[in-house]
């Protein structure tokens, strides 16, 4: 297929900074790809190292392999009639193509002594780390609950017992802090600058009189403000008749006060701001709170650094840190420089600052981006990855610095190569609507051959069953209106299953539609379910095994002395780690002072029943182990109280078969048994990837998992379902530092929330923008349920010229 004028642009484009707007669907990887081709036909690069001089960046392992096998197909293309190109197929083994990971970790090994770390490090997976993490967190809380008055203060603001729900939130921040490239010194003196300088500004308080004149004076349906006229505060505040401590208790007052205008939303919302901006000076009162979180951040920072140095592992943030920490070298830095010509990094929309950092110390020599060397790509409409760090306005940023520096507009591609128009024509409108001025429509380059390829699934005036919860009976409905619709259209001769994918927001209800299907006679696979042994009710299970089979795994008595089976607490558990002798449960047997009477029962207890299945197991076999372990600690019962209960009680009861065809079949030991659910899940997790390609089933899996992912037919469940706003009690901002939530005056977290509300809102936009924009051929929205979430933000936006609403199917 013929490039357009913007691809080709951007792949021979190489001797300057170009930005690349790339919208979905529009052929991106093909221009990464010809651009690398390109560049080994016209770069400048130095012989014998032309592969290696050129660096690709991908967001994850998978898109490194296919870009990699992208150019290794076109070089051998070339590599038959000319011995250059042979080389070059031979040095692809040290291709710089990889993610920012991989990167950063290949400049450490080789730089070791320089980083002092030890070249042997391992890179701790995001689960590792995080477990990692939690578990120092929550011994320096323990530990500074029994010995800082502050810190005992400090957790007493948020009136929690659970220090693991504290040691989520401080977990939380700690890797935003991390992904910015700022450290902990200059996060607590930026923090306490913020608070130190905050002052009333006379200017501020004229504003907000004259606003309140202004609002006044245009009452007629805004009744709290019109009553405001006669009322003594607001006499008092206008008179200025108040003392410096009444100042905030009276604004305060008139905030609540303000009332609401159709008319005049921007005046009030403005109104609002000012008045916020004042209230932040009641954190000069509580500065100590801010402190005591800092330290806590610092010496969380160093234990963890501390336990990593120990261990000989790094995480993702330290192989990035790390590396901008050597680049701050100017040898090291002209070493690489030298070494790396070209640099193009890919998805740019997800970098955050710390990455931008690496990548500009690498492209500039004596001024900003003065080497002419970076190529970035992205679609900011694609930006769905905050969670994880990602920062929109670096991208922003970085494509205004390449116009700026080298007069070069970023390239937007928008012919569209995936969707058909009939798809397409809805997605522009909407979300034209949606993200305004930000929007730029794609041009399909396929016609279809249908007039209209969008359907909307919802039965109207929905009656629900009495005494049945009704979120739960909608997603019941949906499902079943999904399966059918799906049946029929294959009935049709219309689809295969294997061209359908359904899209979750989140995948917490996802086995309602499971269930759906396995109704409907449906062949499905979830792509993004962890798979049954990853169930957390059978981890449980399989802890507890293991605490029965080996007196000595440490792990796997904690999480089953923490699981629901016996519900210790995280208290509980420091103060027997803490006192372990050899092995947990010898340390059980213990009269520890410090464990409340209650957990203390718990403790003898579960201790007991240990011991008597330990005795059980070489005598009964697995099966009858297996069905104790899970009666006599009530967790059936415990299971069905919990959200999900039933699913989950399911899952108990398939292990319960697994474990008695295994006791008939085998007559193996508890370690027997153990080793053989090891060897189910290897095989589960290598059969799961070729079950997902190749097989003709329906794919379940999250938005996220499908990005970069096309498929004919897109199914987008759970439209109704609402979103979720719960923040953590401690918020960063880049420019302001921390804010904390405690009691009700916490204005310098309201301010952040409020920010971070809003680019949520903005995300879960793009979130739904990348689920319709897989669709190749047909798009299929599930709509049923309240006027929340997805289905709320699209109301009335959807033009139904370019939809059909389909409520009734045949669901027989």
């Amino acid at each position: 297929m013929k490039n357009t004028r913007e691809q080709n642009q951007a792949i021979r484009t190489i001797n300057k900074n170009i930005a690349v707007n790339a919208g979905a669907g529009t052929g991106k990887t093909k221009v990464l790809t010809e651009r690398f081709i390109y560049i080994l036909e016209n770069g400048d690069l130095e012989e014998g190292k032309e592969i290696e001089s050129i660096v690709a960046i991908t967001f994850t392992k998978k898109a490194t392999q296919e870009m990699k096998e992208r150019i290794r197909r076109e070089i051998q293309k070339k590599s038959i009639e000319d011995e250059k190109w042979r080389r070059y197929y031979k040095d692809m083994e040290k291709a710089n193509i990889s993610t920012i990971h991989s990167f950063c970790g290949n400049i450490l090994r080789e730089k070791f002594i320089e980083a002092g770390i030890d070249p042997m490090f391992i890179v701790l997976d995001d689960e590792e780390g995080s477990r990692l993490l939690q578990e120092i967190i929550i011994e320096i809380l323990l530990k500074g609950v029994e010995e800082d008055e502050n810190i005992y203060n400090f957790l007493r603001l948020f009136g929690r017992d659970d220090l693991n729900s504290m040691a989520e939130d401080l977990k939380s921040i700690y890797y935003k802090i991390r992904t910015v490239g700022i450290s902990f010194e200059e996060i607590k003196d930026m923090t306490l600058s913020t608070i130190d300088n905050i002052e009333i500004n006379l200017k501020d308080i004229e504003y907000i009189k004259e606003t309140f004149l202004y609002l006044m004076a245009n009452s007629r349906t805004n009744a709290k403000v019109y009553k405001l006229q006669e009322d003594e505060i607001w006499k008092k505040f206008y008179n200025d008749e108040y003392t410096e401590t009444e100042l905030i208790p009276i604004l305060k007052y008139l905030y609540n006060n303000i009332g609401t205008n159709k008319n005049e939303v921007a005046t009030i919302e403005e109104l609002k701001r000012v008045m916020e901006g004042i209230f932040v000076i009641i954190e000069k009162e509580n500065r100590w709170v801010y402190e005591v979180a800092i330290n806590l951040l610092l010496e969380i920072d160093r234990e963890y650094t501390n336990k990593k140095d120990e261990l000989g592992v790094l995480d993702y943030d330290d192989l990035q840190i790390l590396t901008l920490e050597l680049l701050e070298d100017e040898a090291i830095r002209e070493e690489y420089q030298n070494r790396f010509r070209y640099i193009m990094v890919d998805e740019f929309q997800d970098t955050n600052e710390l990455q931008k950092q690496i990548f500009y110390k690498l492209c500039s020599k004596d001024n900003l981006l003065d080497r002419g060397n970076l190529f970035i790509v992205g679609d900011p409409k694609q930006s769905i990855y905050g969670f994880r760090g990602a920062d929109l306005q670096v991208f922003y940023d970085v494509m205004e610095d390449i116009e700026n520096i080298s007069g070069e507009k970023p390239i937007i591609l928008e012919k569209n190569f995936r969707t058909v128009d009939t798809i397409l024509n809805m997605i522009n409108d909407l979300f034209g609507k949606l993200m305004g001025e930000k929007y730029n429509k794609l041009d399909s380059h396929h016609n279809s051959i249908n007039e209209i390829d969008v359907e909307i699934l919802e039965k109207q005036d929905l009656e629900i069953p009495p005494g049945v919860n009704e979120s739960e009976y909608n997603s019941y409905y949906e499902s079943r209106l999904i399966a059918s619709r799906i049946k029929e259209l294959v009935e049709e001769k219309k689809f295969n299953y294997g061209d359908f994918a359904l899209l979750f927001r989140s995948t917490t209800v996802d086995y309602i539609y499971e269930n759906a299907f396995i109704e409907y006679n449906i062949p499905y696979y979830n792509i993004s379910g962890k798979g049954f042994y990853y169930k957390q009710e059978i981890i449980d299970i399989i802890n507890g095994l293991k605490a029965i089979s080996n007196r000595y795994d440490t792990i796997a008595y904690i999480g089953f002395l923490r699981s629901p089976m016996i519900g210790l607490s995280d208290k509980t558990l420091y103060w027997l780690l803490r006192l372990k002798e050899d092995n947990l449960l010898n340390t059980m047997k213990k009269d520890i002072p410090y464990i409340d009477k209650s957990e203390k029962e718990k403790i003898i207890k579960s201790r007991i029943f240990l011991e008597k299945l330990m005795v059980k197991k070489d005598l009964y076999g697995v099966y009858p182990i297996v069905d104790e372990l899970i009666d006599k600690t009530y967790y059936q019962e415990t299971l069905l109280m919990q959200q999900g209960g039933k699913q989950a009680l399911a899952n108990v009861y398939k292990f319960l078969d697994i474990a008695r065809e295994f006791h008939e079949e085998y007559s193996g030991s508890i370690e027997d048994f153990i080793d053989y659910i090891e060897e189910i899940k290897n095989v589960e997790e290598s059969q799961a990837k070729i079950e997902t390609e190749d097989a003709d089933v329906v794919k379940l899996m999250t938005i996220h998992k499908a990005k970069g992912l096309q498929f004919p037919v897109v199914v987008i469940p759970q439209m109704a379902r609402g979103f979720n706003y719960n923040m953590p009690n401690i918020l960063f901002h880049k420019e302001i530092g921390i804010g904390i939530k405690y009691g009700d005056n916490s204005p310098l977290y309201e301010i952040m929330r409020k920010n971070l509300r809003e680019k949520e809102d903005e995300e879960n936009q793009r979130i739904l923008y990348v689920a319709m924009t897989r669709a190749e051929k047909r798009l299929i929205i599930g709509n049923q349920g309240a006027n929340s979430g997805f289905k709320r933000m699209v109301k009335d936006l959807i033009n139904l010229k370019d939809a059909i609403e389909i409520e009734d199917i045949n669901m027989e």
